[in-house]
């Protein structure tokens, strides 16, 4: 490998041990911004690592075929140490500034789409509620007093029949005194166990 391919595979490696920089600075800043979880943080540390590691691994390989030297591990540790150096500071503060921004505009969408489509669509299904129970209240009254105008020519039927039937209810009377006291009984029964228990 010549000396303008060495170069040109540190080169890009510092661009790397930067830019796995800048992504550390990014994470730690929106973890901290966005409350994660303690227990949860290894985990993501862990998939960081297994990112930046894939990431760089595929730079190699399509800067130079994949060989890994001592000068690869030279140029990422400039890269990294560079950053920290000049830029993770300034990096740290207009991370923080970003995800204020972004948070500032999603709270703000939150609220004009609030505004705009649910708080309305809240008072249209409220008031169709209550529509809806006036048109029931309306409708049942309705058909109440329907219903008496109907039933009134029978209530003279009903009195006619209930007279006529006098025979047939003084001869079942026994039967229904005989049922009244059963069922009187039955009850005696359950509330003397109720009390039992």
């Amino acid at each position: 490998m010549n000396a303008a391919s060495q170069g040109m595979t540190i080169a890009t490696m510092m661009l790397c041990g930067l830019a796995m920089g800048l992504v550390f600075d990014v994470y730690r800043v929106a973890s901290h911004r966005f409350h994660v979880a303690r227990w949860l943080l290894p985990a993501l540390d862990a998939a960081y690592w297994a990112a930046a590691t894939l990431g760089v691994f595929a730079v190699l390989l399509a800067s130079n075929q994949g060989e890994v030297r001592m000068y690869v591990f030279l140029g990422l540790g400039i890269g990294v140490t560079g950053y920290f150096g000049l830029l993770s500071s300034w990096m740290v503060r207009l991370t923080g500034r970003l995800i204020d921004i972004i948070k500032s505009l999603l709270l703000f969408l939150w609220r004009l789409v609030r505004a705009l489509l649910i708080v309305p669509l809240l008072w249209v299904v409220r008031l169709l509620a209550k529509l809806l129970d006036i048109v029931f209240v309306v409708t049942a009254a309705v058909l109440l007093w329907t219903g008496k105008l109907l039933f009134k020519p029978l209530a003279g039927l009903g009195a006619w029949l209930w007279v006529k039937l006098l025979p047939v209810r003084k001869k079942l009377a026994p039967v229904v005194r005989a049922y009244v006291r059963f069922r009187e009984r039955i009850r005696q029964i359950r509330d003397i166990f109720r009390k039992k228990n």
